[in-house]
């Protein structure tokens, strides 16, 4: 049958001379909302926004795409486990009730202290099989919820029986306690046959509970190895934290050997070492992705930047990436040409190289807090670096040489995490477009893991109003090369 041209306004049926009733095509005025994604009417086509999900949140995400898709195909089997669950309960209600009737007088009833345990067990039993409950059921919640439950039921009948014997000299406790000894009675004679209709239901439902089983597991193995690219690159941190603090303690120690003073500028060297990551980061990025088709943003709107900011802004990459980098080099570099940092990180360059949906709060903090501490640091540092002796500079600069190595080193497991990252993005906006209709994006975490232990604020100073880690203004990074 042709579909009828009736006005949407109307929505007037014509019939056939047959007079079997016409296909109406479906209106499209309204938007249709299915599973958190927003249908929008754009002519003849659907169009369905990207949804941008963290990715510490995906799992619950997903669970919620899930229930809302397969629910309603588990009514019978969710309200089945809804009436074990309020059983269950009622006998834990029950039980803690009894447990403080027997409390309460345990030296006057024989046999009370020799009760106590079974009510315990009781109580441990149910709370062990009311946890983990996920929003939407599949079949391997239900292997481990429904076939321990006979096991459950035989053990709580087990340690139930002995209490039905104990009697309370009191009338008003006894009465209590019969109360809920009956209702644990009549909560343990409905749970057979609340287990039996789940396990029916289950069996008329498998291929609906291995059908998510399925997509759990298909997502659960590449999210598992990027967390554990993530706690790696956590790790790589905190060995750069401590290579950067045995650096400022080299220093110190030295110059208190050989010069017979103490300055407070070897910890202002470590901090400003450490507030410079997320501009090593952004220059690795800008290698990664191509410094060409980075140049050529730079160049144009809304940067326009001209010919001598973008051959600064290379050197820039290139004095942070050369694999003879010497950090008293960098510092002097920042205290003659102090622009390009500024350029390489702004919100433009930043949206650039990171991934789609990233948390780009690293980044924006070093370019309000992070770069004017290090503006204020390179003067200090620098009237410290040309007035070093020079038997005291080569030592020096091959220590903080072995701390850029370590940074470089840093940065390209951080390059392969966002690799792995992009790839996992990748499959699953696929997988999930695939299998549930739906447009997902995953946004990349924050990636540092500096401590937030002793941050001073805007003055230098620390919540006890001295200045953060003795002697310098610090920012964050400070907190942990004094812990």
């Amino acid at each position: 049958l042709k579909p009828c041209r009736s006005s949407r306004r109307t929505r007037r049926t014509h019939r056939a001379p047959s007079a079997r009733p016409a296909w109406k095509r479906p209106s499209l005025a309204a938007p249709l909302r299915f599973e958190g994604s927003v249908l929008i009417n754009a002519g003849p086509r659907w169009a369905m926004t990207v949804q941008q999900v963290a990715l510490l949140d995906f799992p619950w995400v997903l669970d919620y795409i899930l229930a809302t898709r397969f629910n309603g195909s588990l009514k019978q089997i969710r309200h089945a486990v809804c009436s074990i669950v309020l059983t269950l309960r009622t006998i834990l209600a029950a039980a803690v009730e009894l447990g403080i009737l027997v409390s309460q007088d345990a030296g006057s009833i024989d046999g009370a202290i020799s009760a106590k345990p079974f009510i315990d067990n009781m109580i441990f039993v149910i709370t062990e099989c009311l946890q983990n409950f996920p929003l939407c059921l599949d079949s391997e919640f239900f292997h481990s919820f429904l076939e321990p439950l006979p096991s459950h039921l035989k053990f709580l009948c087990g340690n139930f029986h002995p209490l039905t014997h104990m009697k309370f000299a009191d009338s008003t406790k006894e009465k209590a306690f019969d109360s809920q000894t009956k209702a644990v009675t009549q909560a343990l004679s409905e749970l057979p046959s609340q287990c039996s209709n789940l396990e029916l239901y289950m069996s008329s439902q498998e291929p609906v509970l291995k059908q998510i089983h399925l997509i759990k597991e298909h997502l659960r193995a590449p999210l598992w190895m990027l967390m554990h690219d993530f706690r790696s690159l956590h790790g790589e941190e905190k060995m750069l934290v401590a290579d950067v603090r045995e650096a400022v303690r080299f220093v110190t120690d030295l110059q208190a050997r050989e010069l017979q003073e103490a300055s407070s500028w070897p910890d202002i060297m470590g901090e400003t070492l450490l507030l410079l990551l997320p501009l090593w980061k952004l220059s690795a990025l800008a290698v990664a992705k191509g410094q060409d088709a980075f140049m050529r943003m730079v160049a144009a709107p809304p940067l326009d930047a001209n010919l001598s900011a973008q051959r600064l802004l290379q050197r820039l990459i290139e004095v942070l990436l050369s694999e003879k980098a010497d950090f008293l080099d960098i510092a002097l570099w920042f205290a003659a040409e102090p622009s390009s940092a500024a350029l390489l990180s702004g919100s433009a360059a930043v949206d650039f190289l990171l991934p789609e949906a990233a948390n780009d709060e690293e980044f924006t903090q070093f370019r309000k807090i992070g770069l004017v501490r290090v503006q204020q640091h390179v003067p200090s540092l620098q009237h410290h670096i040309v007035r070093l002796p020079k038997h005291l500079r080569a030592p020096i600069a091959a220590r903080w040489r072995k701390v850029v190595e370590e940074v470089h080193l840093y940065l390209q497991l951080y390059l392969r995490v966002i690799e792995a990252f992009l790839e996992v993005q990748k499959e699953v906006r696929t997988f999930v477009h695939m299998h549930l209709f739906i447009e997902v994006t995953l946004g990349l975490p924050l990636m540092t893991w500096l401590s937030e232990r002793g941050a001073a604020d805007g003055n230098g100073k620390s919540s006890n109003g001295r200045p953060a880690c003795g002697r310098t203004p610090a920012h964050r990074s400070m907190a942990v090369l004094s812990a």
